[in-house]
């Protein structure tokens, strides 16, 4: 079978039959990655959010058992 000649040029048609350099699987894969990495730094973020929180806590508690070495010594 004859391959297109403008997908042998590496040109593509896109659904709004807009002409694409990329080929439809790349630019589909491309967008895929995109929505994961946002959803990665998302995560990250939350992530952060927890751990400063957590940071937070131990050090109110590090502070509250000095003070009790503090009283008893």
């Amino acid at each position: 079978m004859a391959k297109d000649p403008l997908s042998e040029a590496g040109l593509h048609f896109d659904e709004l039959n807009k002409l694409r350099i990329l080929e439809p699987d790349v630019g589909q894969k491309t967008t895929e990655l995109k929505e994961e990495c946002k959803e990665f730094v998302d995560k990250i973020g939350q992530f952060q959010k927890i751990v400063g929180g957590l940071i937070e806590m131990v050090d109110d508690l590090a502070k509250e058992a000095e003070k009790e070495k503090m009283k008893m010594g």
